[in-house]
């Protein structure tokens, strides 16, 4: 095993309760030294995600993801920066987030060599557990050009994980794309390497786009969502949609983990600015049952969010804090199948979730919107953001 992998896993069972570093002590009258707050500390764990159905659960707690990507934490960590990373786990905690998603190494983005990323990874997952943060382990990254023993990375980044109840794994970052090892194209082979993740872990292939077989192995599934590139530029947020779908065919967690990502300027089919539109895709993911992250391009270098990127950020943690209470289970519709419901116009599309007795209505791009409850069913609620209507009706 090279040397630094060797490291890496020494570093878990070194000190108290597998911390990268060991416990700040102070002084007793006697003059023995005690960990400093290790209770206080030991209290702010976040439990274990275990998977239920379609749905992670934190201990006997419903989970909601809520996560972000910030490729670069370990990076910051491992190459003298450790005061950024804090910042912006920090800043991640504040905001209601609940997950980071990260890069155990990297080439074209920014240079994290995946021994030194490995080194990294207990002291980041022990600063993201303070801060009640679970933590998107990707092994794999950038493969083809660093040429790292797969086996070796993903042995020694299930190791650790296993070691920190904060820590959930995906194998590889796209596992299909030309910029992987060309063995990552293959699911059978992530599946293998996925074996090597124990059982209390939960864990992914990779994006699952790539095909269906990178979804059937996964105790959950990941997927970046099409970046469609249509005229007016809400076609990626309509296509979310097509995760309910996912869902019912795979009766696993699914994660929205890339969608279209958020920039100062639009890109069409890769980057939006238009924080109407985040603000309809947060609640049309939650609509369909999955896991949502904000995907933005600060976060590849694991910046903070400012500028039309913060303001895109705000919009989507809105998006998701009008769909909150919202019940599990319910059977996922849309336009037409809705007819019986209510009576909507003067929106890009109507999309709901409906239960016995309750229905959750997502109208997206909403001018000056007219709806219409058809008895039974009343109005119970209404949340009206810029870009989305999110309804309740009742009977």
């Amino acid at each position: 095993m090279p040397r630094g992998l060797l490291i890496a896993v020494a570093i878990i069972y070194a000190g108290c309760g597998g911390n990268a570093s060991p416990p700040v002590s102070q002084s007793t009258a006697s003059g023995s030294t005690v960990p400093e707050a290790v209770e206080a500390r030991s209290a702010r764990v976040p439990a274990r995600l275990a998977v239920k159905g379609v749905d992670f659960l934190a201990g006997e707690s419903p989970f909601e993801w809520r996560g972000i990507t910030a490729f670069r934490l370990l990076e910051q960590i491992a190459h003298a920066r450790e005061g950024e990373a804090i910042a912006y786990l920090d800043w991640a905690g504040a905001q209601k987030v609940t997950v980071v998603r990260v890069l155990t190494m990297a080439k074209h983005l920014f240079e994290l060599n995946p021994d030194d990323g490995l080194k990294a990874l207990p002291r980041l997952l022990a600063l993201a557990s303070e801060r009640r943060l679970i933590v998107e382990v990707v092994a794999l990254a950038d493969t083809a050009a660093l040429q790292p023993d797969l086996n070796q990375h993903v042995k020694a980044v299930a190791t650790i994980a296993a070691a920190h109840p904060n820590a959930v794994v995906e194998i590889a970052n796209e596992p299909w794309h030309p910029t992987q090892d060309p063995r990552l194209h293959d699911p059978a082979f992530v599946r293998a390497l996925a074996d090597l993740v124990p059982g209390q872990v939960p864990v992914a292939l990779g994006s699952i786009e790539g095909g269906d077989g990178y979804a059937a192995a996964g105790r959950y599934a990941t997927w970046h969502s099409p970046r469609s590139n249509d005229a007016d530029n809400w076609g990626h947020v309509l296509a979310l949609a097509d995760g309910a779908a996912l869902l019912r065919k795979w009766q696993k967690p699914v994660i929205s983990d890339e969608p279209v990502g958020a920039a100062e300027g639009l890109i069409p089919g890769r980057r939006d600015n238009d924080p109407r539109r985040f603000a309809a895709a947060a609640a049309m993911t939650r609509l369909a049952g999955l896991g949502a992250t904000f995907h933005y391009e600060g976060g590849l270098q694991a910046r903070i969010p400012s500028g039309r990127e913060l303001e895109c950020f705000q919009a989507w943690s809105r998006g998701l804090d009008a769909m909150a209470r919202m019940p599990a289970g319910g059977r996922f519709v849309a336009n037409d199948d809705l007819t019986s419901t209510a009576g909507v116009s003067r929106t890009r599309g109507v999309f709901g979730r409906l239960y016995d007795k309750e229905v959750w209505l997502v109208l997206v791009d909403p001018g000056e919107v007219r709806l219409e409850w058809k008895a039974p069913w009343r109005e119970a609620s209404r949340v009206t953001l810029p870009g989305v209507v999110v309804a309740v009706g009742r009977v």
